[in-house]
């Protein structure tokens, strides 16, 4: 499919904050491919290691790509976005991070699991003899930025995910 712009991976940053300049400007209804780095920022990768994941930074997790104008927007509108595709990268993690996370208490030590599976056929990654998990792509974190000035961390309180 065609795609009337294309917003890199290097144009992200960390947090909602209404200052920072649109890297593009769109009209309703023109598609847009954006390419995206990991929640991770860029700091785990296909051979990550329990020691990469224990020299984390977590001022450089989750990124969001960006922003957009969307031309005609106002404050207080609702903004429909429509996901045509994904391109899968081939490999993914999942990480126990130590004192992070809905049950951190349950789970205090660090564990990473580098997820490798083919990025054509999407079959269910392997995690170990006889485990497999079906893959299911995830579009990540997007929004609007908030009225109030400043930078407003993607983050939820939590440690969530918001979906």
């Amino acid at each position: 499919m065609a795609c009337n712009h294309t917003i890199h991976h290097h144009h992200h940053h960390f947090g909602w904050d209404r200052s920072i300049d649109p890297v593009l400007s769109v009209s309703p209804g023109q598609t847009i491919e954006v390419q995206t780095i990991d929640a991770s920022g860029g700091q785990l990768g296909p051979d990550s290691t329990l020691t990469d994941l224990g020299n984390l930074s977590f001022d450089k997790v989750n990124p969001v790509t960006g922003p957009i104008f969307v031309e005609g927007a106002e404050p207080g509108d609702a903004v429909a976005i429509t996901f045509l595709d994904f391109k899968p990268s081939g490999w993914g993690w999942t990480a126990n991070i130590p004192g992070f996370g809905l049950l951190s208490d349950q789970f205090q030590d660090a564990a990473l699991h580098i997820w490798k599976y083919d990025k054509v056929s999407m079959e269910p990654a392997l995690y170990g003899p006889g485990g497999k998990v079906p893959l299911k792509p995830f579009v990540g974190t997007i929004g609007l930025a908030l009225e109030e000035s400043g930078l407003h961390s993607v983050v939820p309180q939590d440690g969530l995910a918001v979906i």
